[in-house]
């Protein structure tokens, strides 16, 4: 006599035998790649920075400054208001959408900088926009704290100047440019001044305020109208000697810094230096008039 619970294994058996001599389920072909159609990239002709000051540089921006960063694209196929555009910046953020957006500067930089601004454009194209190409280009923007480093440079090379102990007149005259100025005799009468004061005189006191600096593209200094993008108004005291003759002056007043900003070096320059007495005692050595 065969047991239920033996019929039970047996039959549990023979299932697996059956099922493991079934031919397997046919499987579905693979269907063939689709092709993208024929379809030109998107090109990007030109990307342009320009800030809204009267005559500022291109590719230029102070910290805080938004200006405006403008491409110009055409594609063969897509009209550009439906092409795809994506700003990124190494530094500052963006507002607005499409071919000109703004881009605002971070509050404080260590300046100066060089911030690369990059654009890709994505065209979406074929049957339901099935297909996308991405184009990018970027371009590059100079960053600064203007004020500060007008207002750095000019103390410094009036600290310089006050030290009677550096003789080196390159040295103290080491942020002029006269190819970088719009009135290049004046880094020569500026040049001459100090060589002079360094042969004639010794100062034995004196004291270089904090400058007072504003920013005006192709502007002038309010005394004398030296001519520069900057002004620096610097307080000043001196006490000299002459050399020679052992005669003592003491005069406090302003020196104007004229200083102007080549985009060609990326950075700003001494131009001009113009000293306005306003108390004086004895007869004082004066900057160039």
């Amino acid at each position: 006599m065969i047991r239920l619970g033996a019929l039970f294994v047996l039959s549990i058996g023979l299932a697996i035998l059956s099922a493991c001599g079934a031919s397997p389920a046919p499987t579905r072909p693979t269907p063939p790649p689709v092709t993208p159609p024929a379809n030109a990239l998107p090109v990007i002709d030109s990307i342009t920075v320009q800030g809204s000051r009267a005559k500022e540089p291109a590719n230029f921006a102070d910290a805080a400054e938004g200006v405006t960063v403008t491409a110009k694209v055409h594609d063969d196929e897509t009209p550009v208001d439906q092409l795809l555009y994506a700003w990124t910046a190494t530094a500052g953020t963006f507002t607005g959408t499409g071919t000109a957006v703004t881009w605002v500067a971070p509050a404080t930089v260590p300046s100066p900088a060089t911030v690369t601004i990059t654009l890709n454009v994505t065209e979406k194209y074929g049957t339901g926009n099935a297909f996308e190409h991405s184009v990018e280009s970027s371009a590059t923007l100079s960053l600064h704290d203007s004020v500060g480093e007008v207002a750095t440079m000019s103390r410094q090379f009036l600290l310089d100047f006050s030290d009677s102990n550096i003789r080196d007149v390159p040295y103290i005259m080491r942020n002029f440019a006269k190819g970088r100025c719009p009135q290049p005799e004046e880094v020569d009468s500026e040049y001459s001044d100090v060589t002079l004061n360094r042969q004639e005189r010794r100062i034995t006191d004196s004291s270089v305020g904090a400058s007072g600096t504003s920013i005006n593209f192709g502007g002038a200094c309010p005394f004398r109208s030296k001519r520069g993008d900057a002004c620096a108004v610097v307080p000043v005291f001196w006490a000299d000697v002459v050399l020679a003759t052992g005669k003592t002056s003491t005069t406090r007043g302003n020196d104007i810094v004229a200083a102007s900003y080549s985009s060609q070096d990326q950075r700003w320059w001494l131009c001009a230096s113009d000293y306005q007495g306003l108390s004086t005692i004895g007869t004082p050595f004066h900057f160039s008039r």
